[in-house]
């Protein structure tokens, strides 16, 4: 992969994933800063942290993970809004007892396919929020935000490069986290094999081809199949170019 210019995370003690989508190249332009974070989980987030984001602009906080991940490692919000929206990812959704999808473009294929009511919750959500950023977030910020986060920037018309460079760098943010979760899940006699806790750029490829060849592109896919009107997807798109 070349050396695309890609988001860095915010400087918080608890939470190595947390990007602003602003920035990349459209054909009209940048997408916006302060309208959209992904994000891995903020249950560790300090009261410090929490301060930051709020400041930083953030008003809503839409949670991707399963009732069984909110369960056991509720978020620290302090006064942003709070909205939970369960997406399952064969992963963490199972505290990785499954067999695990067979590959991650297989996970992210069956997300697209069957989870977009769930996608169109969470677009509803964002398109409420006319001040100020939303933060969507999974347990690694990883696949569940990885498939909301490449709708976004490609409704946005950002080219393919930059949307696979934003997904595959969360490996390197989060490689210690990864780590340290893979050797909790061996010690508890639970093996988390490696392609589960890498973001490769070619999975991202492949789910974008796929996407298109099956969906044309976001904002027919929003329309279609997820339950999203006109007016939402162009304010998202609004938000998006600021």
């Amino acid at each position: 992969m070349d050396h695309t210019r890609v988001s860095e995370p915010l400087r918080l003690d608890g939470a190595k994933n947390i990007r602003d989508m602003g920035g990349y190249p459209t054909k009209d332009g940048v997408t916006a800063r302060g309208a959209f974070l992904r994000a891995d989980g903020l249950q560790e987030l300090t009261d410090r942290d929490i301060e930051t984001l709020e400041q930083y602009g953030v008003r809503r906080v839409i949670d991707l993970r399963s009732d069984m991940e909110v369960k056991y490692m509720p978020d620290r919000v302090g006064k942003m809004e709070y909205f939970h929206v369960g997406m399952l990812d064969q992963m963490n959704s199972e505290g990785f007892q499954g067999t695990g999808p067979e590959s991650m473009f297989a996970l992210y294929q069956a997300l697209l396919d069957h989870s977009a009511e769930k996608i169109g919750e969470v677009m509803h959500l964002m398109a409420e929020v006319k001040e100020g950023a939303s933060l969507f977030h999974c347990t690694a910020g990883k696949d569940r935000t990885g498939v909301i986060a490449m709708l976004l920037l490609e409704l946005a018309g950002v080219p393919e490069k930059y949307i696979v460079a934003d997904y595959s760098v969360t490996e390197k943010y989060m490689k210690v986290v990864f780590a340290r979760q893979k050797e909790q899940a061996a010690a508890n006699g639970i093996e988390i094999k490696d392609y589960m806790l890498r973001s490769k750029p070619e999975d991202m490829q492949n789910t974008l081809d796929y996407f298109h060849n099956r969906y044309t592109d976001a904002e027919t896919y929003l329309l279609r199949n997820c339950g999203c009107n006109k007016e939402e997807t162009a304010f998202l798109k609004l938000r998006l170019m600021g």
